[in-house]
């Protein structure tokens, strides 16, 4: 196996506060991740577009399953993954 990077834009999908910022939210998303995951992030249009890498051989299923565990977490209410591949 390889390091794959995930790409995800995420944006306010209206149960936040009005006006909050994609940078909090990235940092938010960024807390959660669990050790060793690299990012690179830009703001683009009041939403955050995140470039996620997990650590090497991680395997696709579970690099998935800690993003949507993420999204899931109160601390993201707010915001979704505008890009979230069907399935995941």
């Amino acid at each position: 196996m390889s390091t794959t990077s995930y790409h995800l834009v995420v944006a306010p999908d209206g149960r936040g506060p009005e006006g909050a910022a994609p940078e909090l939210a990235a940092v938010r998303l960024i807390s959660l991740l669990p050790p060793g995951w690299h990012y690179e992030a830009a703001y683009p249009s009041g939403t955050a577009s995140l470039r996620l890498t997990p650590p090497r051989n991680t395997p696709a299923g579970t690099a998935y399953s800690v993003l949507a565990g993420a999204f899931a977490d109160p601390i993201l209410r707010g915001w979704t993954w505008t890009n979230r591949p069907a399935g995941v």
